[in-house]
């Protein structure tokens, strides 16, 4: 059985430059907490993030090997940046976001 959140964390870790906090909240599905600080400000802002992995990408996850595994984390490093960076661009000033995670691979 996978450990998402073995999976994931070093991914947000990385992205974040923070020690994300990462738990399990199903069985394909990954909350994690850090903090983004406020421009001009000395506050630092709570950002919830939950991630859901489709059913093809628990699958995928599932079946691979080592070297697979460290393939699909970068993969899945790329696309959290993608998402996060879109939402940064957009700024809605959104505390809880939500990232459906339904590919991973390249595209044929």
């Amino acid at each position: 059985m996978l450990d998402l959140v073995a999976f994931t964390k070093p991914v947000l870790d990385e992205i974040t430059g923070q020690d994300v906090r990462t738990w399990n909240a199903g069985s394909s599905v990954l909350g994690a907490n850090w903090q983004v600080p406020e421009f001009g400000s000395r506050i630092w802002r709570v950002r919830t993030l939950t991630i859901a992995f489709t059913h093809d990408v628990m699958k995928q996850l599932t079946h691979a090997d080592r070297q697979d595994l460290c393939q699909l984390q970068c993969m899945l490093d790329r696309f959290l940046r993608a998402q996060l960076g879109t939402h940064a661009q957009a700024d809605r000033g959104d505390r809880m976001l939500v990232i459906s995670v339904d590919h991973l691979g390249v595209d044929p």
